[in-house]
């Protein structure tokens, strides 16, 4: 079995410091959770891997709205 490092080490480079990597990784987090999703620090980190874009989590939240506005349309 292999196991994942956990560290910013294997993130570094994505965001300018250390300080906004948190913040990117919080506020993923913070958007997994209020979408329902049971998370877990390595789910999120495994986000960050897949989607290394600072501006990833406010792309998710765009496509959410657009999302909701079509639904409301259909209604």
């Amino acid at each position: 079995m292999t196991t994942e490092p956990l560290t910013n080490e294997s993130l570094r480079g994505i965001c300018k410091s250390s300080f906004d990597l948190a913040h990117f990784a919080i506020d993923l987090g913070r958007y997994m959770i209020h979408s329902g999703r049971e998370t877990h620090i390595r789910d999120v980190i495994k986000e960050i891997r897949k989607h290394p874009d600072p501006n990833y989590v406010e792309t998710l939240r765009n496509v959410d709205e657009i999302a909701n506005a079509y639904d409301e349309s259909r209604a």
